[in-house]
């Protein structure tokens, strides 16, 4: 389950690396299937083709202009046999995740727009239909400009970078590959929104940071504002004293997600950043100020983050592609050119430094692209046999719940025989020891029973339920769904029993690990008590309980005007159970209890014709 996990967490960006073969075991045979799709870029692939890459090739067809045109050819490949021996179905995926993969890593090493939407980069690299005629070029030199040429040098460096980011671990590699489309995308939407590109681009960055890079300041490099307040409070203390508050508080900035950013950020930038990277830049950012910048950057994400502030346009309309720009809230700060060489130089750093790893076979088909997965509705799987534990036990009485409140609301006329279910709950729970999971298997057990014939139990059955029916006579939700959808009287607990167990409920709903059960009968639980509130007379907490029932199913009309009613002193004590929970005109001439009335026997006929079969 735990691999399974890892692979649907890395799905869909892991293919360039499926497709070189970093996964498949030895002496499997492969389906190979060639994808060829047109891109479009501002650049003009200069040499023999097709330009041959570590994955994939380029072949360019056109003559230089503004936009030019191009074909990538890829080969999707995947294994033909299921871990298990037998074929596999999946032969190929579409292909454009391999190839938007691809060009997404031409963009980013090239610094040239690589993509298969023409109609993006025409408008990218000309400006047609953006305001004031500007193009993205006004923003990232180079990358947008028309005319581009990519000589064989630059094709040599993006095969490297290439060969460094396929050797990766799965998830270093998908780490960088998040990092590359998140930037790349930034530069594609700066034009309609500089502040978000700005802040997706600090996001992106971000990304990369690491604890083990943190590093803290010292007090005279701290923030200023923060050092005067510290400072102030410990004026007449010793130098002890201050010395160790000081220390604290420069370990807390350090433990900080802005630290933590601001260090990685710094220890990933190699000499090359302010010497041949920097070559041919507008006012690139100085060793001296990097840092503060840094700090300036995250604070722009966040304010934007946080209070939706916008940048003002000195950052990014009148830089003419300069990296830092003067603006009056901060003075000097990385614009978006800036931003984007500083990440590129990052991610080639890490890359290029990362552990690389042996190819080695792995199941990656959870992480293959365009795979969606839904839940079944609970009639196709509550009947399985061979998963039942103490950790599921509280799901299945959910799933059967739902499963038969359906099945009497004529939503499905599917069987689900529970019957070999209940054989497995009868080995399971005297093994358990008493609480929620025990309750809930023999909730599950007593009320299949309840609609199965009394002359189709089987023995054994019969003694389990005598043997420990009595669990339900205590407070539960697991008890309060049994009597609510079969013959079982609804216990007659005190109302400060009740309470406890809805307040129990309503507490444990708001955690992650709660009990899951249908809305309908979390919303009834939190109705029955204010019911039994208001007769008693104690109105205020009625009102409490029936916001609970409201906020189980949010917009419910008859909950409201239930709601309505009672808190305008003229309450309905006679609420449509029935209908509530199977619907308008549903089993109108069945026999089945509502929550608020003397169950009656159930018919041979009706617990046969009408809900499930055994």
């Amino acid at each position: 389950m735990a691999k399974k996990k890892i692979a649907r967490k890395l799905r869909g960006q892991l293919m360039l690396q499926i497709a070189a073969g970093r996964f498949f075991r030895p002496h499997v045979p492969l389906n190979e299937t060639e994808h060829r799709y047109t891109v479009y870029s501002n650049a003009w692939f200069i040499g023999d083709p097709p330009i041959a890459l570590p994955v994939g090739e380029v072949i360019a067809s056109t003559e230089m202009g503004h936009i030019s045109s191009a074909m990538i050819a890829v080969v999707d490949r995947l294994e033909q046999q299921r871990p298990d021996g037998t074929d596999d179905f999946m032969i190929a995926t579409s292909g454009t995740d391999l190839v938007d993969d691809l060009a997404y890593l031409m963009t980013f090493a090239l610094n040239r727009t690589v993509s298969r939407s023409y109609d993006q980069t025409r408008r990218l690299v000309t400006g047609d239909g953006t305001p004031r005629g500007r193009s993205a070029n006004d923003l990232f030199p180079e990358l947008f400009e028309p005319r581009q040429t990519v000589q064989p040098d630059q094709w040599d460096d993006l095969r490297q970078f290439m060969r460094d980011l396929l050797s990766l671990s799965r998830e270093d590699f998908a780490r960088v590959m998040r990092v590359i489309r998140n930037a790349v995308d930034a530069t594609r939407r700066a034009l309609d929104d500089p502040t978000g590109a700005y802040t997706d681009l600090v996001a992106a960055l971000e990304s990369m940071s690491d604890d083990e890079l943190s590093t803290p300041v010292t007090w005279d490099r701290y923030d200023g504002s923060k050092r005067k307040i510290v400072d102030a409070a410990l004026l007449d203390a010793g130098e002890v004293v201050t010395d160790r508050v000081r220390a604290a508080v420069l370990e807390a900035d350090r433990a900080g997600l802005k630290r933590r950013f601001v260090s990685s950020t710094l220890a990933r930038l190699s000499p090359g950043y302010y010497r041949d990277d920097a070559v041919g830049t507008v006012r690139p950012p100085r060793a001296p100020d990097i840092e503060r910048m840094l700090s300036i950057a995250y604070d722009i994400r966040s304010r934007r983050s946080h209070v939706l502030e916008d940048l003002g346009e000195g950052v990014w309309v009148f830089t003419d592609g300069a990296e830092t720009a003067y603006e009056p809230n901060f003075e000097r700060v990385l614009t978006l050119a800036g931003l984007w060489r500083l990440i590129r130089h990052v991610v080639r750093r890490y890359t290029a430094d990362a552990d690389k790893v042996a190819p080695a076979p792995w199941d990656y088909r959870d992480a293959l692209p365009g795979i969606v997965e839904v839940q079944l509705a609970p009639q196709y799987w509550i009947w399985q046999t061979g998963g039942l534990t103490a950790a599921t036990a509280t799901r299945r009485l959910d799933g059967f719940a739902e499963a038969l409140i359906g099945r009497i609301a004529g939503d499905h006329s599917d069987g689900f025989p529970l019957d070999q279910v209940c054989q497995e709950i009868e080995n399971l729970v005297p093994t358990l020891s008493d609480g929620e999971a025990k309750t809930a298997l023999i909730a599950t057990h007593i009320l299949w029973h309840a609609w199965v014939d009394p002359a189709r139990h089987r023995p054994e059955a019969t003694t389990f339920i005598d043997d420990y029916k009595a669990v339900l006579d205590a407070p539960s939700a697991s008890a309060f769904t049994v009597s609510l959808l079969s013959n079982h009287p609804m216990p007659a607990w005190s109302v400060n029993e009740w309470v406890t167990m809805a307040q129990a409920r309503n507490d444990a709903r708001h955690t992650k690990s709660q009990a899951p059960l249908p809305p309908v009968i979390d919303a009834l639980i939190q109705l029955f008590i204010a019911d039994e509130l208001e007769a008693a007379g104690r109105h205020d907490e009625a009102i409490k309980f029936a916001a609970n029932a409201v906020a189980e199913l949010p917009g419910n009309q008859a909950l409201l005007a239930w709601e309505a009613r009672l808190i305008a002193g003229n309450h309905d004590p006679d609420f449509d159970v029935h209908t509530f929970v199977f619907g308008e005109n549903k089993g109108e001439d069945s026999e089945e209890p509502s929550g608020h009335e003397q169950p009656g026997e159930l018919s041979t006929k009706h617990a046969e014709a009408t809900t499930v079969q055994p």
